[in-house]
């Protein structure tokens, strides 16, 4: 059996991890916990030397770390009224209402309900193009509201958010969270409390500006894909312009050279199109002129054959050029 200095011992042990746990929780510094677990085991390698103790120390410093330790990620939580419910059911808003933790969020929750028309769908408020998630975990965080997964809505109540204390524990909360990729908007409970118009206002500004950043984080991303993607491209164009002034001499010569040919070619077919072009012009010139004296000859033969017809022309011939004179 184990002595009660044993046991003493490893319960000391597990109270001081736990009390790491706590401490961390409290001012944000979860890696508290393993440092305290490491710092227990290098001390059971050094002074510790009876290796079943050894085991037996190792696996409470471990086993109790596993046990307590902070989650990195969000746990799905379980299934609970809110998932189920739909705009049909009867007093849903008010399912919704239970889970806020103080008047000041209640009235928040109204005012989005109103200003967005927001009704269940699967455990979230959906409408006006906005989801609103509530008491989400968030690493060792837990938050009043989401917005469209992004932009987090926390409603301060004065008491226990304005004390110097709470003023840094808030400001560290947010930076860690902003190292996630969240929005941070702080509204005071007396806002949303008494002024749930302004509180509505500041919700919209808030996500309209988060909303426009990520718009440009993405056109921003599409822009450097884009680059990237034409990388090759103009790797292509950078080798193409460096083309040496030789080569680009020699293209010009030979452009020149195949358009000189090209040039004597026409040329050359210009005058052959234009020699036979006169040769048929002379041809039928003196086909004209053949025809036109075959035609005197016949008119000639016909009034030698007719002496009345010889003489009517012989008259009209000498009244025509009498009249021309």
């Amino acid at each position: 059996m184990l002595s009660l200095a044993v046991i003493g011992f490893q319960a000391m042990i597990a109270v001081s991890l736990i009390g790491a746990r706590v401490l961390g929780t409290a001012f944000n510094k979860p890696d508290w916990l393993f440092w305290v677990a490491f710092g227990w085991t290098a001390f059971t390698f050094a002074f510790v030397f009876a290796s079943p103790l050894v085991l037996l120390q190792l696996v409470v410093i471990w086993g109790v770390t596993a046990w307590i330790r902070p989650k990195d990620e969000d746990a799905p939580g379980p299934s609970n009224k809110l998932e189920t419910l739909t705009a049909e059911d009867d007093d849903w808003l008010r399912f919704f209402q239970h889970h806020c933790e103080s008047p000041a969020e209640i009235a928040f929750l109204d005012a989005l309900v109103s200003a967005f028309g927001l009704i269940p769908d699967k455990g979230r408020l959906t409408g006006g193009g906005l989801t609103l998630q509530m008491q989400v975990p968030v690493t060792n965080y837990r938050l009043d509201f989401l917005i469209d997964g992004g932009l987090i809505v926390e409603v301060d109540g004065a008491r226990w958010h304005s004390s110097p204390e709470a003023i840094a524990r808030d400001a560290e909360r947010d930076r860690a969270l902003a190292a996630k990729g969240y929005e941070i908007l702080r509204i005071p409970a007396k806002i949303t409390l008494y002024k749930p118009d302004e509180a509505i206002k500041q919700v919209r500004k808030a996500r309209s500006a988060w909303l426009t950043r990520k718009a440009q984080e993405r056109a921003r991303a599409t822009r450097v894909q884009e680059a990237e993607a034409m990388a090759p491209y103009r790797d292509a164009q950078t080798r193409t312009a460096r083309i040496s002034m030789s080569d680009i001499k020699d293209s010009m010569e030979n452009g020149l050279d195949r358009f000189t040919t090209g040039m004597d070619n026409f040329n050359a077919q210009m005058k052959q199109f234009n020699e036979r072009a006169e040769q048929r012009m002379e041809e039928d010139r003196k086909r004209l002129l053949q025809e036109a004296e075959d035609e005197l000859q016949q008119i000639q033969a016909e009034l030698d054959a007719d002496p009345k017809l010889k003489k009517m022309y012989n008259d009209l011939e000498y009244i025509f050029k009498k009249e021309t004179k």
